[in-house]
C-alpha cells in the first residue's frame, strides 16, 4: 500500500470538510485493506467449521465482533470531534498543502 503523505492527508481533510465526516467514503478508501484483513479470518472460520471446532469458531467470531465494535466506536468518536476540529484547523494551510508537492 502506498505511503500517505501530507498532500494526500490535506486532500482528504478538504474532502471531509466539503462532504462531512461520513463513513461511506472512508470505507471505499479502505476497501482493499478490509478485504486483506477479512480473508485470513474467513479462512480460519472455514477451517474451524470444517473440523467442527465450534468453541474456537465462537472465539474467532467474538474477536471479530469486538474489532467491529471498537472500529465503529472510534468512527463515532471521530464524528463527535469533527465539528471542533473544523473550528481549530487552519484551512488555508491545508489548502496550500493539498496543492504543493508531496513532502518527505
Amino acid at each position: 500500500m502506498n505511503p500517505i503523505n501530507d498532500r494526500i492527508r490535506a486532500k482528504r481533510l478538504l474532502e471531509a470538510r466539503e462532504h462531512g465526516f461520513a463513513i461511506l467514503p472512508f470505507m471505499r478508501r479502505n476497501a482493499g485493506r478490509y478485504i486483506l484483513y477479512s480473508v485470513p479470518f474467513a479462512a480460519v472460520l472455514c477451517l474451524f467449521a470444517i473440523i467442527g471446532s465450534w468453541f474456537a469458531f465462537g472465539c474467532v467470531v467474538s474477536f471479530i465482533l469486538g474489532l467491529l465494535f471498537v472500529y465503529v466506536r472510534w468512527f463515532r468518536g471521530q464524528r463527535n470531534v469533527w465539528p471542533f476540529a473544523m473550528k481549530i484547523i487552519n484551512w488555508d494551510i491545508v489548502r496550500k498543502l493539498s496543492e504543493d508537492e508531496p513532502s518527505a
